[in-house]
């Protein structure tokens, strides 16, 4: 049996979809992938910029977004 999975939550929000679509506006971003996309642009350009291998960790219950160079391991 094949399950229905609405679309949209409310027909509230199916309206503002179809208005947003109508009117050439993108879809509302995910605020994750938002924070994501935005701390790799900040990598990348510290890599163009300082060179190296830059990484990035977000901890979204601490509320901390860290960029920094990665470290290679030291061989002795």
């Amino acid at each position: 049996m094949i399950e229905y999975q609405p679309r949209y939550q409310t027909r509230t929000d199916e309206i503002v979809a179809e208005l947003r679509k109508a009117a050439g506006a993108a879809a509302p971003l995910d605020p994750m992938m938002v924070i994501k996309r935005k701390a790799a642009e900040i990598a990348t350009a510290m890599a163009l910029v300082h060179g190296g291998d830059w990484r990035v960790e977000i901890d979204h219950q601490v509320g901390f977004v860290l960029v920094a160079p990665r470290v290679q391991p030291q061989k002795f």
